[in-house]
């Protein structure tokens, strides 16, 4: 049953979903990753070759892509115009870090949302605005559940009190698990690489950043855990090589 997983929050979380999407393939699963995004930032990052439309599907590393569509209806028509079925995906990530992005992709429900946040103003304030329109859409009698995902660059105790406080008017039922990330910068060596080779090789990354990928996509897939799950990843490496 086709499952689809939103991850909203206003982060550059780009190459981190793009990683995701390869974990979650790795164990037979096909995905299709969708970029709803202000910049739409896989635009500038999937190496897709010399595409010219404003609206395309595009495979990169055994996954597809949709860039630059603006709801869920557009992409489906997309895609059943070359024939195919995007029923026949096994899940639907949808990169979200905009109120509209959310109305307009929301259509099939979502099984589960993670909520990533960073502590720069500008991420708290547009995260507020995301999350009012997220409040809207939940059920009346339901608090917003939400998986909290922390991108970590400098974080002081005061920085963390002010965003709680900022969320203390919205009726989020925060998961039990949380997790945390510090993108370093051999993170970011090894996106760039993947950009240039059209590789996407999750072993190059740091051990937290394999870490985290590994512990959310077997949250995801929930019939394997987080070592079946990076023992893959170390497998897949091998064959790259």
């Amino acid at each position: 049953m086709q499952e689809v997983i939103a991850l909203a929050g206003y982060v550059n979380k780009t190459d981190f979903v793009i990683n995701l999407a390869k974990a979650i393939s790795l164990m037979g699963k096909t995905v299709l990753v969708i970029d709803g995004t202000y910049e739409e930032r896989m635009k500038y990052t999937i190496p897709s070759l010399a595409i010219k439309e404003k609206e395309y599907v595009t495979q990169y590393d055994s996954i597809d892509f949709a860039v630059g569509f603006k709801n869920l209806h557009d992409v489906e028509n997309y895609i059943c115009k070359r024939e195919l079925n995007i029923g026949l995906y096994d899940y639907i990530l949808l990169d979200i870090d905009n109120p509209s992005a959310y109305e307009n992709f929301r259509a099939r429900g979502i099984n589960k949302t993670y909520f990533f946040v960073e502590y720069s103003n500008i991420s708290m304030s547009k995260n507020a605005e995301l999350l009012k329109t997220m409040m809207i859409y939940k059920p009346l009698d339901k608090k917003l559940e939400l998986t909290k995902v922390l991108f970590k660059y400098y974080i002081t105790r005061a920085s963390e009190v002010y965003y709680e406080n900022k969320l203390i008017n919205f009726a989020i039922e925060w998961d039990e698990n949380m997790y945390e990330l510090n993108y370093e910068d051999q993170d970011r060596i090894a996106d760039i690489e993947a950009q240039h080779s059209g590789i996407i090789d999750i072993m190059k990354h740091t051990k937290m950043f394999i870490n985290l990928v590994s512990e959310i996509g077997a949250d995801i897939l929930k019939d394997v855990n987080s070592s079946e799950l990076k023992k893959e990843i170390k497998n897949s490496s091998r064959r790259n090589r």
